[in-house]
């Protein structure tokens, strides 16, 4: 066959493009209402947080105005107010609580400080307090001690006697010796070791200088002179002694036993 024998209706029949009537027109979106849309999201997103954090940080809701106080004998909480009163209504959220723990440590009863916020107003404070574990006499003033000799505080003699412990070990310490007081704890304990009987009964111990105290005790009509390091040889020593004495003498002043292969003792008068 050839291109003769081909027919009109045989020939490809190419029809003009219409476009749709239907077809939906694209129109290309504003650079400047996109760059919007992205500036409000960062606005959102950073904005939001910055306005909840000047709320927190400046709504009463979070102001101060409790204090709840917990392990205080020594230290009175009328102090434990004033101390803190600066900082009522600050903003709990914003309060430091290392400034809280220096305020109240200027208290020499405090040993340590605990300090919680309790949302949204309240502030829980627990003292941890120094322990007394005796009187200092030193001239005519009284004070306590810890267990390491040092001063934690004057006796006071109107409050102290309703709220403090009874029956503390009296250490006295003239001034012209200038002894530590610490050496009587260590004294005390020594006697506790070897005559726990009469450690029990220890009401006083007196500072007469280095490494030499006088001991009073109720178990004793008389004050022992002691050397400390010495106390078991030479508590020995006595209690053989002590039935002759009693038959011979029916009151002692004192009884010193601070020298070696001697003990010296005073009749009453």
């Amino acid at each position: 066959m050839t291109a003769r024998d081909l027919t009109p209706a045989a020939e490809a029949r190419v029809l003009p493009f219409r476009r749709p009537a239907s077809a939906v027109r694209v129109r290309r979106k504003s650079p400047w209402l996109v760059l919007g849309r992205h500036f409000a999201q960062a606005l959102l997103l950073v904005g939001a947080p910055i306005a909840i954090g000047l709320w927190l940080f400046s709504s009463p809701t979070f102001a101060l105005t409790r204090l709840d106080v917990d392990g205080n004998r020594f230290v009175e909480r009328a102090w434990v107010d004033r101390a803190l009163s600066p900082l009522l209504g600050a903003n709990l959220l914003s309060l430091p609580l290392p400034l809280v723990e220096e305020m109240l440590s200027a208290n020499p009863w405090v040993e340590g400080v605990t300090v919680q916020k309790r949302l949204p107003n309240e502030l829980r404070v627990s003292l941890v307090e120094r322990r007394p574990a005796a009187l200092l006499r030193d001239g005519l003033t009284l004070a306590y001690l810890d267990s390491e000799g040092q001063t934690i505080a004057a006796l006071d003699p109107v409050r102290d006697p309703l709220r403090g412990p009874r029956d503390l070990l009296l250490v006295s310490v003239a001034p012209s010796t200038g002894a530590a007081p610490a050496g009587a704890f260590a004294v005390a304990r020594e006697l506790e070791a070897i005559a726990p009987r009469w450690a029990a009964s220890l009401s006083e111990i007196e500072v007469l200088g280095e490494g030499d105290f006088r001991l009073y005790l109720g178990e004793l009509a008389f004050p022992l002179l002691v050397r400390s390091g010495t106390l078991k040889e030479r508590l020995a020593e006595l209690e053989k002694l002590l039935p002759k004495l009693d038959q011979r003498y029916p009151k002692l002043s004192f009884i010193d036993l601070r020298f070696d292969r001697r003990i010296i003792f005073q009749p009453a008068l």
